[in-house]
């Protein structure tokens, strides 16, 4: 009598993790640097009282400004998105421990603010997580209800500006960041005449703060919403080309369209580059559906794989440059425009080298480990 052979069991499957999408380290490793594009003007090394091509200077902004912010946002609204899934798959509560999570942002954005920089947007981040994970508790019908609120309160505050005068008694405003546009123009001055518009008004004229935070929920939201319907997967062509339309075919003309008015309210940055973000991340991740991951799309990963860490050190290699170079005799050397873009390149190649170089050693970046650590220390089981 034969023994019956006793099939082998099947594995047990982690329910708690997916496969992980390539295009998305490379879409975030995108952004990070993006937002050095942007960023690397508030530096500032090259200028000291030698005067810039302004010309040249607004057009290398434009094609970054507001974009890679957006697309940032939005990347922050994916991994949000993510995490959410993620704990759904483990059978855990949400927003549960995400909210510790946040926390830990915050934390790093006021730490990132006080040594490093003053336009920092983690704080703000931070608190737009923990917002919208709350949001995604919603119906879906119910959280498109939500984007047209928030989406209808940040239009507002973008076009508040127009209705605080200067001391001539015309709307207006010099942009906040826009330094170089200012060159020869007299000073503004606001008259506000209510305590409520003043309030208003500190979040557009003060800081963009109040901008960012309504365009954040916005951008959170939407994005989770893209990914949920996939727009990162196979299944995602059909959304990705609507999104690429509109987004490309809104965005471009009209930002093109505030740049060539010379418009100083920020209407580019917070109304038309929005939709230029969700076209790039709607084209990258169709692009890469189709082919490899090639040399540039690896260093983008790389970067988008310790984004945090990145991000942290290109702020701090910007406030070192500035200060070195605007205190050494290689900044008279260099005419403004070129001195600007070669901070930014070589800044560029030292976070991908560095990226390049950890990531050889460690699975994750230095500020990654940090919050994994305090993540599991401030969210461990204490035993009864």
């Amino acid at each position: 009598m034969s023994t019956p052979v006793t099939p082998p069991l099947p594995q047990p499957v982690d329910l708690s993790k997916r496969p992980r999408i390539a295009s998305l380290d490379v879409i975030r490793g995108l952004a990070i640097l993006g937002t050095l594009a942007s960023n690397i003007w508030l530096f500032q090394a090259f200028f000291g009282e030698r005067v810039i091509d302004v010309r040249w200077a607004e057009l290398l902004s434009w094609t970054s400004e507001g974009k890679f912010l957006g697309l940032l946002t939005i990347m922050f609204g994916i991994g949000l998105e993510i995490q959410r899934q993620a704990a759904a798959r483990r059978g855990l509560r949400w927003p549960g421990t995400y909210l510790v999570r946040a926390g830990l942002l915050f934390l790093d954005g006021v730490l990132n603010y006080i040594f490093v920089v003053q336009f920092d947007v983690l704080r703000v981040y931070a608190i737009l997580g923990f917002v919208v994970a709350f949001v995604l508790l919603m119906p879906e019908k119910r959280q498109w209800i939500f984007i047209g609120v928030a989406l209808t309160t940040h239009v507002s505050l973008v076009l508040l500006p127009l209705v605080v005068t200067d001391y001539q008694g015309t709307p207006g405003i010099v942009f906040p960041g826009e330094f170089w546009v200012t060159e020869g123009r007299p000073p503004y001055t606001y008259e506000i005449h209510n305590n409520a518009l003043t309030v208003l008004s500190d979040l557009t004229i003060g800081s963009d703060t109040g901008s960012i935070f309504t365009l954040g929920l916005v951008c959170f939201t939407l994005g989770a919403m893209v990914y949920r319907h996939g727009i990162l997967d196979a299944r995602g062509a059909r959304l990705r080309r609507w999104v690429m339309v509109v987004g490309f075919g809104v965005g471009i003309p009209l930002d093109l369209a505030f740049f060539l008015s010379q418009e100083t309210y920020g209407f580019g940055r917070f109304l038309a580059a929005p939709f230029t973000a969700f076209g790039i991340l709607a084209l990258m991740a169709a692009f890469y559906q189709r082919r490899p991951i090639g040399v540039a799309g690896r260093h983008l990963s790389l970067v988008g794989r310790m984004a945090l860490s990145c991000y942290v050190l290109q702020n701090v290699l910007g406030r070192v440059a500035q200060r070195w170079i605007g205190s050494s005799p290689l900044s008279p050397m260099l005419d403004p425009l070129i001195g600007t873009i070669l901070m930014f390149l070589v800044i560029g190649a030292l976070v991908i080298l560095f990226a390049k170089v950890w990531l050889r050693f460690f699975p994750r970046g230095p500020l990654e480990y940090v919050w994994d650590v305090s993540f599991r220390f401030l969210t461990r089981r204490r035993p009864r």
